[in-house]
């Protein structure tokens, strides 16, 4: 009897070894192989079941040398050679010494040629090895970006995610990925613009993409073109402050067409011009963009006015669209010169305003009818500043449509703001919520700012308000009050 039970205790304690190999394979996949090794150690059952799992996610900092690294990466890589197990390879490669360091250690191994002592080139060893993987991460960071991408990886038959940060890749005239749906393209150096164009056309199925350009290279992108019939996502984030540039520049340009696009992510401090074909009626957009603007200035020139007010004309289609307060500073100088297109489909607009840009948001609801939500966030605000909100008629959204909008800065009591919380209060008819933060301070202080608010006459008899009280700085979580007033 007693036997019984410590045999039906060890089942119970150790239930999992119990399972099958191929679904202990897949639970270690979920973790990083640093960790998926250390499981070796529990039995004999599990002494082996890492080599198969079908993920290798290894990490420099998870080794003491580079010779530990490359010893156990390219032991791992030729028993998985010829097998088909391995569906994910993702490296993480941070070198803080210059590269003919790295070289001296490579000495030691035992399979590596006295020819081959450069990392680069076992790092494109082991790339081109596991070729057939659906899933390669590659992440290099060092002072010099080296070639190590094989050929190989442009002509991958099973490649479902490609992900690439700070590495070199070659031109090459065959490109075919029939099977890529997601692409991140960080900070890498291409052959020269028509290539990287290229690349994202010959990809059929692909879906998500994501090109970023931070780094300080010889490599200066100048013409971003992005052809996909099937892209659902881009995300697009040029930063033009870190890039080269020469008396040669004639402007920078993006040019997207992506007729299934729902979601758009461009964040672009160089480029001047944008062209964007067939956006969809349902898409969201996310934009922060500066034209290569003059903010100085209170007048835009005959061409730039017309880039940026075809740039505007081609989101007049979203449903959802967010601008930074950069954009909208663009916007206001163009409202000096021509009114805006309408935006008839837009229902929700996040709008991070400057104190200065603020009196031309009743021109800006104008031309979105049918808004129902609107988030607003105030940049570089002056308390004593006179707020004028301006407009020839009240906008027709506010009238028929908007039924929610939140003020997420923190409000301190100032006239302005509380100006702006009577605009939406003293004119929106079907209101239904108006949520705000106010700003932590003095009890006395905050129950004179609740108490002027309560005072505020209201249009929307069924209008909610909602007053979240500002964490503290020096706490991680967030700990408010709220108070509704219905």
């Amino acid at each position: 009897m007693s036997e019984r039970r410590v045999t039906c205790r060890r089942t119970r304690e150790d239930r999992i070894s119990l399972l099958p190999d191929h679904l202990l394979c897949q639970i270690l996949s979920d973790v990083p192989t640093k960790t998926a090794v250390v499981t070796s150690v529990l039995s004999t059952r599990w002494r082996t079941i890492w080599i198969s799992t079908p993920v290798l996610d290894l990490h420099t900092h998870d080794f003491p040398n580079f010779y530990a690294f490359a010893s156990f990466i390219s032991r791992f890589l030729d028993f998985s050679k010829g097998s088909s197990c391995l569906h994910k390879l993702k490296l993480d490669l941070r070198f803080g010494r210059p590269i003919q360091d790295i070289s001296s250690e490579l000495r030691n191994l035992e399979f590596v040629s006295r020819r081959y002592l450069d990392p680069s080139y076992l790092i494109t060893q082991w790339i081109n090895n596991a070729v057939k993987v659906q899933h390669l991460d590659i992440l290099f960071l060092h002072p010099r970006i080296v070639d190590m991408m094989p050929l190989s990886i442009y002509t991958c038959v099973t490649l479902v995610s490609l992900k690439l940060c700070n590495v070199s890749l070659a031109d090459t005239e065959n490109i075919s990925l029939p099977r890529l749906k997601i692409m991140h393209l960080v900070d890498n150096v291409y052959a020269n613009d028509a290539f990287l164009e290229k690349l994202i056309s010959s990809c059929p199925v692909l879906e998500d993409l994501t090109v970023v350009r931070h780094g300080e290279t010889d490599y200066n992108l100048e013409v971003l073109r992005v052809h996909s019939k099937s892209l659902k996502s881009l995300v697009v984030d040029l930063d033009g402050n870190s890039f080269k540039y020469s008396d040669e520049d004639t402007g920078k340009a993006v040019v997207i067409d992506a007729p299934r696009l729902t979601y758009l992510s461009l964040e672009d401090y160089q480029s001047t011009s944008f062209v964007i074909n067939k956006l969809g009626l349902s898409a969201k957009v996310n934009v922060n963009v500066s034209f290569d603007m003059d903010f100085d200035t209170e007048v835009i020139d005959s061409s730039k006015r017309s880039v940026v007010g075809t740039f505007i004309t081609m989101l007049s289609t979203v449903r959802d669209m967010t601008l930074s307060g950069t954009t909208l500073q663009v916007i206001s100088l163009y409202l000096k010169h021509e009114p805006l297109p309408q935006f008839p489909y837009l229902i929700r607009f996040h709008a991070v305003f400057y104190n200065s840009d603020l009196g031309k948001l009743p021109n800006i609801l104008e031309s979105c009818p049918n808004l129902k939500s609107l988030v607003l966030e105030l940049e570089e605000f002056k308390v004593n500043e006179v707020l004028v909100l301006s407009s020839s008629s009240i906008p027709e959204c506010l009238r028929s449509s908007l039924e929610c909008v939140e003020i997420r800065t923190p409000i301190r009591g100032a006239v302005p703001e509380i100006e702006l919380v009577n605009y939406f209060l003293e004119n929106s008819a079907v209101l239904k919520k108006l949520k705000m933060c106010l700003s932590r301070g003095r009890m006395n202080e905050e129950s004179n700012i609740l108490m002027e608010l309560l005072r505020l006459r209201r249009c929307s008899p069924s209008c909610e308000v909602v007053v979240d009280l500002e964490e503290l700085k020096e706490t991680c979580h967030s700990m408010m009050r709220y108070y509704n007033f219905l």
